[in-house]
């Protein structure tokens, strides 16, 4: 496992186990959170707003990172969870995705998407 997929496997542990202030220490000052395109979820702007919202979904969706591909300074991943249509997520089995962006260890931005193709064109990789 990459340095960055050990820093958001080690930040999932962290809303898990509902650690705001050592969660809060993984996140970059300048942290945001924007919800797929068919969620109506409100974007995440503040360290507290994403902070709240990885210790929500963590117990209400018992979110949790599944297939990672380390892209240098950016992460795919392909989320576990419940519910995650609620989140955007689509298709017959519902797949949430994001792309996760680091900054010397630290979570710079989060976007969620709800198809891989979406979350693959972000990320620069082929379908």
């Amino acid at each position: 496992m990459s340095p960055n997929e050990e820093a958001i496997t080690e930040v999932f542990r962290l809303a898990r186990r509902a650690d705001h202030r050592e969660l809060r220490l993984r996140l970059d000052d300048d942290v945001s959170w924007l919800p797929a395109s068919t969620a109506k979820w409100n974007p995440c702007r503040t360290v507290d707003d994403v902070v709240r919202t990885l210790l929500w979904r963590a117990e209400a969706n018992r979110l949790r990172p599944g297939e990672m591909v380390d892209l240098g300074d950016r992460v795919f991943v392909q989320l576990r969870g419940r519910r995650l249509e609620r989140l955007g997520a689509k298709g017959f089995v519902p797949r949430l995705f994001q792309i996760i962006v680091l900054r010397n260890g630290k979570i710079v931005s989060i976007q969620d998407y709800g198809r891989r193709e979406e979350a693959y064109a972000a990320a620069g990789l082929g379908s």
